[in-house]
């Protein structure tokens, strides 16, 4: 589980997934009692999800044992995370990522995955929209209107709160760290 940790705290998601990978064949072959499905499927789901690798991560939770499904509320809820985004439900995977107390190795996982679902909706946004509602942005990032008109107004993006309407810019490739 060191290994699990070391990954998260260096951000390596890569790293985390190929590490999960082998762990889970090497647990397939060989199970060992001191390795709680818990806390490795956990980490190993969130690993997916944040590689954006929706479909590996989908055939992880159906390859599961439902015994350990049943098992673990947490990695129940991750997986609503999962869900939410294979189902493109950006509103409601913020509320999903709030609205639990995450154990510990989880918490800095979601936090990731909500603060990188931020950078991509607002890239995404400003790729495929000249205009958008206000309220349409405020589902898609996952914030109060309030912080909504902040970052934008940060990047660049014009907003015009008669019409409440936005008018992005494009943003490119640059990383910004969003915190909720």
């Amino acid at each position: 589980m060191d290994t699990i940790k070391e990954h998260i705290e260096s951000r390596d998601f890569a790293a985390l997934v190929d590490f999960c990978e082998d762990l889970e064949l090497q647990l397939a072959l060989t199970p060992n009692a001191n390795i709680s499905p818990e806390d490795f499927y956990g980490p190993f789901l969130l690993g997916y999800l944040l590689e954006q690798d929706l479909p590996s991560a989908r055939f992880l939770w159906k390859r599961l044992p439902d015994a350990v499904k049943s098992s673990s509320k947490e990695l129940r809820a991750i997986w609503d995370v999962g869900a939410a985004l294979w189902q493109r439900d950006y509103e409601n995977i913020y509320d999903l990522i709030s609205s639990k107390t995450w154990s510990p190795i989880i918490t800095p996982l979601m936090e990731q995955l909500a603060d990188n679902l931020r950078e991509r909706m607002l890239n995404l946004i400003s790729e495929a929209y000249s205009s958008i509602v206000i309220d349409d942005a405020v589902k898609y990032l996952g914030f109060p209107r309030e912080k909504v008109l902040t970052i934008v107004e940060e990047r660049g993006w014009e907003a015009d709160l008669t019409t409440n309407m936005l008018q992005p810019k494009k943003i490119g490739k640059r990383k910004i760290i969003l915190s909720s």
